[in-house]
């Protein structure tokens, strides 16, 4: 069951419409310079991911070391480890961080986009076309990745940063716009 959203909470945000518009045009900016520079973007985030891995794996040791005997377990020491070997190597060197990486998500989608078409082709669902379609757009992009691989390791993450950033700015933006009409507030209420 679908939780219940307080009408409250659209009154309040209602006023600051603008702020989440002004917040949506931002990260559609920012999605437009990653564009730019997909490599850039792709080595930035790598370098990022290795540095919350480590802080990941900080936090793990003191709470493996602060917790009692019988806390203690083998497998959260080895979670710590390899946290912290992993985000070393992205740190250290981010590039080869981006090949390894872009190498995961094409089998990731080969594999997911696989099983997708086949269920969907498979069951009989309401617009299963939507789903095959889904399906065949994840396989044929795994595919494409590790067609083009090492290549594309060098630009896809910072690539789907900035499409990542792009959408997400719309949806603000779509948020935003539909908070400044007080009719639609009041129906939700």
């Amino acid at each position: 069951m679908a939780a219940a959203v307080t009408p409250g909470i659209f009154e309040r945000a209602r006023g600051r419409w603008g702020w989440f518009l002004a917040f949506g045009i931002a990260l559609i900016v920012l999605g437009i310079i990653a564009f730019g520079d997909t490599f850039m973007v792709t080595i930035f985030s790598v370098a990022v991911l290795g540095w919350l891995l480590i802080i990941s794996a900080i936090f793990h040791a003191v709470q493996w070391f602060r917790g009692g005997r019988e806390a203690r377990h083998y497998l959260d020491l080895f979670g710590f480890i390899i946290n912290l070997v992993i985000g070393l190597i992205l740190v250290i060197d981010p590039a080869v961080g981006a090949l390894t990486l872009t190498l995961v998500l094409a089998a990731f989608f080969l594999v997911v986009g696989g099983m997708q078409l086949i269920t969907a082709i498979a069951n009989e669902v309401p617009h299963r076309g939507w789903a095959i379609l889904d399906g065949a757009v994840s396989l044929l992009l795994g595919i494409l990745l590790f067609v083009h691989w090492p290549t594309t390791g060098l630009w896809f993450i910072g690539f789907a940063v900035g499409v990542a950033l792009i959408f997400r700015g719309w949806a603000w933006i779509m948020l935003a716009l539909w908070l400044r009409r007080p009719s639609k507030i009041a129906a939700a209420a």
